[in-house]
């Protein structure tokens, strides 16, 4: 069977298993299944409601030319002084009192109705962290049927919506299309390094067939209506892929 290879190049990059949302957001140091799996459903136009069980089952491997490194960012969203708008003075009589200025923060328990939420137990300010893989370049690989395969390098040589490496303000830097190859599980070991690789051992994660395998912190891909917390069960090894050849500037 064949493989679709995609290239997963870009300043920063996300590939979360936990999501605590206004907590922290978290990262792998290298792509998931569940996450590729996504980017394909982003690049085929999918939404929640297709069945992805044809994806899901395809095999998964990601080799890590470039690593990169892992750099947190502290954020937080509310508090502060901002000009009260019309819109929401009309919608909240009680803030006319102080029509000029009011004390914002993030709203909490949102009447469904009306939208408003200014009480103030109701409102703080939310502090977060996020983690991101920076300066990382890494080889995924899905191997399965061949019609499916080619549909899905097609899509990712033109996708149907903006692609973005795990979070949205993650866009790729470089083409994700990166060919197909008659390699099957065995591919990290056979296609050439990145041009901008900096091992000439990358390490690589592959799905085991085993169920009995290490199961690492990731989860399989399943659609939301369907979601299994259950880890997935994958290898790493180190390998020896040839050289990277020359990449024209562009």
């Amino acid at each position: 069977m064949p493989t679709c290879l995609i290239r997963l190049c870009g300043l920063m990059q996300a590939w979360g298993v936990h999501t605590p949302y206004e907590a922290h957001n978290d990262t792998l140091a290298r792509p998931t299944k569940s996450g590729v799996i996504g980017l394909v459903c982003n690049a085929l136009g999918y939404d929640s409601r297709h069945n992805i069980d044809n994806l899901a089952s395809l095999h998964f491997a990601v080799r890590a030319d470039r690593p990169g490194h892992l750099e947190s960012d502290d954020q937080t969203a509310g508090d502060g002084d901002f000009p009260l708008d019309i819109l929401t003075a009309a919608r909240n009589p009680q803030l006319a009192e102080h029509p000029d200025r009011f004390r914002y923060a993030a709203p909490r328990e949102i009447d469904p109705t009306t939208g408003a939420s200014w009480k103030r137990n109701t409102r703080k300010t939310v502090m977060g962290n996020k983690t991101y893989i920076v300066d990382g370049s890494f080889l995924a690989g899905l191997t399965g049927p061949a019609p499916l395969i080619d549909s899905i390098h097609q899509a990712l040589a033109q996708p149907a919506r903006l692609p973005y490496l795990g979070r949205r303000c993650c866009p790729p830097s470089r083409p994700l299309a990166h060919g197909t190859t008659h390699h099957e599980t065995d591919w990290p070991d056979h296609v050439p390094l990145l041009p901008n690789a900096t091992t000439h051992h990358p390490i690589t994660w592959q799905e085991s067939p085993n169920p009995s395998a290490a199961a690492l912190p990731e989860q399989p891909p399943t659609t939301y209506h369907r979601r299994n917390h259950h880890n997935l069960p994958m290898t790493s090894r180190t390998t020896a892929p040839p050289a990277a050849p020359q990449e024209a500037d562009s």
